[in-house]
């Protein structure tokens, strides 16, 4: 999940000489520090948004259009964290050396911005598609109908408009040069263009997606508490008469069911809101600050700012495996189900292995004492030999 990406934002901090000379200089142990823990942090995100991927894929009754749009950012994560933050890291860290050629500058580094969109409109999708499940009135087969066909609809629109509104712009933008002071991947822009493009993206992956976000929360929340009303009375007067008829009791299963369908979903949506809202917050507040002062650039404490708005883009795409684990007793079992057959897997290749190698030694063993006896029965002849002749 990610708003502005972290990629183009190490553009205005290599853009600065002084900014340069400060990274350089950050002491060692800080800088160790800080990698440390957001190479870990998006090396836990990398592998629970793959376990995510994989479960949703694995399971039928995964199988719905909100778990979909689930798996799709897990997708966009996995981007994020395995293509965009690496290549940010390696710009934070070489300001003056692009590594990675020309093509890749050109063409695939603006590529891999489509999953900054994808994983923020990803999450409007769920917060939309939640919202549509619960205030649907009509039946189940019609409402599974609907999300399958909206769905293919949904998750087209969201990659397309991500790469036209995201990555098209940078596509004919981009400079790659390469002089005696080095290698350089940049935005060859005008200021008014990038003031533009900056501001284009607060509002329509930030701003937009929010209010969109928080507008379908508050809808969300007052229908589950008044189908939480609704369901606890209709409880309360079925269960008078659940003794005396079979139908009621069914219903009061049906309703029962329901509250606690409603429960969970506020349940997965409250802390996948929060954490975008928190995480990405400080980021598209300073890039916003960058174009209407750009003094920032060169405070004291801008460093530090910085760093905490990487980590908290990190955060955003690493989370939500975390908050799945937490919330969703459904995604618990699978994944404990697949640790214990990993770690079946695991043990029977280490038995396999020491099986081998016992085998293996005991080959050995066998050879050496075969020649041992090799070596001792000419040593016998010889004997007998010198003793006949000696007869």
């Amino acid at each position: 999940m990610e708003g502005p990406s972290i990629n183009n934002f190490t553009e205005e901090i290599n853009s600065s000489p002084t900014m340069n000379q400060l990274y350089i200089e950050e002491p060692a142990v800080l800088m160790i520090t800080r990698l440390t823990i957001e190479v870990t942090l998006a090396f836990m995100g990398l592998i629970g948004n793959v376990l995510v991927s994989f479960i949703i894929s694995k399971q039928r009754k995964f199988r719905s259009g909100l778990k979909l749009f689930i798996r799709n950012l897990a997708f966009a994560d996995i981007g994020i964290l395995a293509i965009s933050f690496p290549i940010a890291v390696v710009k934070e860290q070489l300001p003056f050396y692009w590594p990675f050629g020309r093509v890749v500058c050109l063409y695939f580094y603006p590529l891999a911005e489509v999953f900054h969109g994808v994983s923020v409109w990803s999450i409007t999708a769920i917060a939309i598609e939640r919202y549509r499940k619960i205030t649907t009135i009509k039946g189940a087969r019609n409402s599974a109908y609907i999300s399958t066909k909206s769905l293919k609809w949904g998750l087209f629109a969201i990659w397309l408009i991500s790469f036209l509104v995201v990555s098209l712009p940078l596509l004919f933008v981009m400079n790659f040069e390469e002089d005696s002071t080095g290698i350089y991947c940049t935005v060859a822009w005008s200021h008014s263009m990038h003031s533009i493009y900056i501001i284009s993206l607060a509002i329509f992956w930030y701003l937009l997606p929010l209010v969109v976000i928080v507008f379908t929360y508050v809808k969300i929340s007052r229908e589950i508490q008044q189908s939480n009303e609704f369901h606890k009375t209709s409880i309360r007067r079925q269960s008078r008469w659940r003794n005396l008829q079979h139908s009621h009791n069914t219903r009061f299963t049906v309703e029962a069911k329901r509250i606690r369908q409603n429960s969970k979903a506020k349940k997965i949506l409250t802390p996948i809101v929060l954490v975008f809202t928190i995480s990405m917050l400080p980021l598209n507040v300073l890039r916003v600050l960058l174009l209407f002062w750009g003094e920032i650039a060169i405070k004291k404490h801008f460093l530090l700012i910085y760093n905490v708005c990487v980590i908290g883009v990190v955060i955003n795409s690493a989370a939500d495996p975390l908050i799945y684990s937490i919330v969703s007793k459904d995604f618990r079992s699978e994944l404990k189900e697949i640790t214990s057959q990993f770690t079946q897997t695991l043990w029977n290749l280490i038995k396999l292995r020491k099986d081998d190698n016992n085998i293996a030694s005991g080959s050995n063993t066998g050879i050496t004492l075969e020649r041992q006896v090799s070596r001792q029965r000419p040593d016998e002849h010889i004997e007998t030999a010198i003793l006949v002749t000696r007869v």
